[in-house]
């Protein structure tokens, strides 16, 4: 029997709550998302920084400080001269680590040609483009932006909290605020693949890892008797040369990606050598997985021997064309996540550690940058459900690593969302369909259709992001699903059947000697995810024509909301699909009058694939997935999309948001398109 799908598990940082802007609501949405870290010894990720001094440098290193009175030699051992354990200090915060940022700054000066300075920095948060409110409490910055007014996230090699105490409090508090600048930086900075942060909490020093794959921290050491481990971590962070790509700091010089852990996709336009343009897509996938373009080649091959020659034809015009892809190399080696020296010395003192999510802020407000703190008191609905429902590939004591794959298209385009034409939008998804039409008869399934991989390319919708597309047959299982819950089929969300026959036809018709098989996806959750692309559109949007016609917009935003909650198991997402009569007085009385028009028939093809889904499982646990089925399916699908487009006319579309009376966060999958559809950033994901 084949094994079940992986379960579905959204990202929180998909989330309206975590695109506030609100410091609580992201932290918590980015603790969500982690749950864990890999707590390691202290030496094994020190190794992984940058190059470790010899005894012979720890001697001189260690003389140059006492001869500069960063140090004191007592006879019996050395100390740091200005340095007390900041418990037992009286002074404010910022006034008790103020030597250490002496020390840190000598340390750095006997490394040649250093490519790192530090600068502490309490009251004033680096620059951002994300409305980032927040700032470390010091961090090393590259050596040529030091004496910049002002910082940028981006600019920042290693983030830094600090604590008096060393009590529960106080090391949450740090753990909770490094994390989050951890990714700050990851997000904000294209060319990032990871980066070190360090907490001190009193005496206690721990040294932090963010890559791809996972967040790791050491073990602490005491900064006061550990004086050699102190020297041997700001040498080695600052033996990056200045003149270098600081590639040792996590910096890529072959562009980067966006996720503190996961694919962290990047999709951007550039051009050849000989002037064409092509979309290129950096991500991090498993490390056994296949890549995004091996996959679609094997579709292909597919398709070939299921499909007559010119059928496949025009097939292939609805697939996003790829030029080749490959793992990224720097140094000559292949960019992974994992260091193969940490590999090696994974033992039994490595262990997985879980996020305390109970959140806590610093009572001291730092000023922003731009724009006033947003603050809100109050906790996310999320977090008292979906908490303990994530499976993992790797063991409870292994290590995920990841692979940084770089794609190059040559289709360049721009994806449904952004497409302000109603027209285009829905051919759009009309020529996205073709494609999955052809998937599904050559005996796959894509797992991830949404607004976001329809891509409109000149005058043709095409259909992109194939790293979760599998055979139906197949026995491969995948990392765990993560994304926007918007488009996502009812029993995928759920993992199992829920048009089954009623109880009792079950109980007389059910063959007990067989075994009920597991969930898997199917044709026909590609097609309700094409259901749920076509009705956000219109649920999303209104004509620019009924802007001024009295249409009660926060009316529509708050039945948006009910359809597309963005959370795993919300009712009234069940009932938006499965209550035809309510979503038909939904549509009628929610929309402006002109979209209404053209989209009415979208209860009718909700209830057309709950008729096909009662045909599949009306033997259940034999399941009816036969070429009948799927080319009804299809041919209605399609037949509900043409004539919505030729309905559609010269309707242009705009956000709901930009005609709300309040401004209020969009869901994680959508932006806000420009006037035009030209000039977009290219996506096909």
């Amino acid at each position: 029997m084949l094994p079940p799908d992986t379960a579905p598990v959204s990202r929180h940082t998909s989330r309206a709550d975590y695109r506030t802007g609100d410091l609580k609501l992201g932290r918590i949405a980015i603790l969500a998302d982690l749950r864990r870290y890999l707590r390691v010894p202290f030496d094994s990720l020190v190794k992984c920084v940058g190059v470790m001094p010899s005894q012979q440098d720890l001697q001189r290193i260690r003389h140059n400080l006492t001869e500069c009175k960063i140090l004191t030699n007592d006879e019996s051992s050395l100390q740091w001269t200005d340095f007390t354990p900041p418990a037992t200090s009286k002074g404010s915060e910022e006034n008790v680590f103020e030597p250490l940022g002496r020390i840190i700054a000598e340390i750095l000066i006997q490394v040649p040609n250093s490519g790192v300075s530090f600068l502490a920095n309490p009251n004033k948060t680096p620059l951002s483009q994300r409305n980032n409110t927040s700032g470390p409490d010091g961090y090393l910055v590259l050596s040529s932006k030091k004496t910049e007014p002002k910082i940028q996230w981006f600019d920042i090699a290693v983030p830094f909290e600090f604590k008096k105490g060393r009590d529960i409090e106080s090391l949450r508090d740090d753990e909770q605020k490094i994390i989050w600048s951890l990714h700050s930086i990851m997000r904000e900075d294209l060319l990032r693949r990871f980066t070190f942060g360090i907490t001190i909490e009193d005496t206690q020093l721990r040294l932090w890892l963010s890559n791809r794959a996972f967040l790791a921290v050491t073990e602490p050491i005491n900064i006061f008797e550990n004086i050699d481990g102190v020297i041997s971590l700001f040498y080695a962070l600052g033996s990056v040369p200045a003149s270098s790509t600081m590639k040792e700091l996590g910096w890529n010089p072959t562009v980067g990606a966006d996720s503190m852990v996961g694919r962290g996709t990047r999709v951007y336009e550039a051009t050849d050598a000989k002037g064409k343009k092509v979309a290129i897509k950096d991500s991090w996938g498993e490390v056994e997985r296949q890549s995004e373009g091996e996959i679609l080649e094997n579709i292909l091959v597919s398709c070939a021997e299921k499909l007559p020659a010119e059928e496949l034809a025009d097939a292939k015009r609805h697939f996003v064309g790829v030029r080749l892809w490959k793992d990224v190399i720097i140094d000559d080696t292949r960019d992974e996540t994992l260091d193969t020296m940490v590999a090696g010395e994974h033992n039994r003192t490595w262990e997985w550690v879980s996020i305390d999510l109970n959140p806590i802020l610093s009572a001291r407000p730092r000023l922003p940058s731009t724009g006033d703190v947003p603050n809100s008191g109050r906790l996310p609905a999320f977090l008292p459900t979906q908490l303990g429902k994530i499976a993992r590939n790797d063991t409870a004591n292994g290590i995920p690593r990841r692979v940084h794959t770089r794609t190059v298209f040559r289709d360049v385009g721009v994806s449904v969302k952004d497409v302000t034409s109603l027209a285009h939008k829905l051919s759009c998804l009309s020529g996205a369909l073709k494609a999955l039409y052809c998937m599904h008869k050559a005996g796959w399934v894509h797992r991830d259709f949404s607004v976001g991989n329809a891509i409109w390319v000149g005058d043709i919708g095409k259909l992109g992001d194939f790293e979760y597309a599998k055979k139906i047959d197949s026995n491969t299982s995948h990392d765990v699903r993560t994304g926007t819950m918007h488009f996502m089929a009812l029993e995928v969300e759920s993992q199992k059947y829920l048009f089954l026959p009623t109880l009792n036809r079950l109980l007389l018709d059910t063959d007990l000697s067989i075994d009920p098989p597991p969930f898997r996806m199917n044709f026909l959750h590609d097609i309700e995810s094409v259901w749920w692309a076509f009705t956000w559109i219109f649920f999303y949007h209104t004509d620019t024509q009924t802007v001024n016609a009295g249409h009660s917009f926060d009316t529509q935003w708050k039945a948006f909301q009910l359809a597309f909650p963005g959370t795993v198991g919300q009712i009234s997402r069940h009932h938006f699909f499965t209550q035809v009569i309510e979503l038909q007085v939904s549509c009628k009385t929610v929309l402006s009058k002109t979209c209404f028009d053209v989209c009415h028939r979208i209860p009718f093809f909700a209830l057309t694939l709950q008729d096909a889904y009662r045909k599949a499982e009306a033997n259940y646990p034999l399941l009816a997935l036969d070429d009948t089925l799927l080319e009804d399916i299809h041919r209605e699908a399609a037949e509900f999309l043409r004539d919505a487009q030729e309905r559609a006319r010269d309707i242009e579309l705009r956000p709901l948001p930009t005609f709300l009376k309040q401004k209020r966060p969009r869901p994680g999958d959508e932006t806000s398109p420009s006037p035009k559809d030209q000039g977009k950033k290219p996506r096909h994901d």
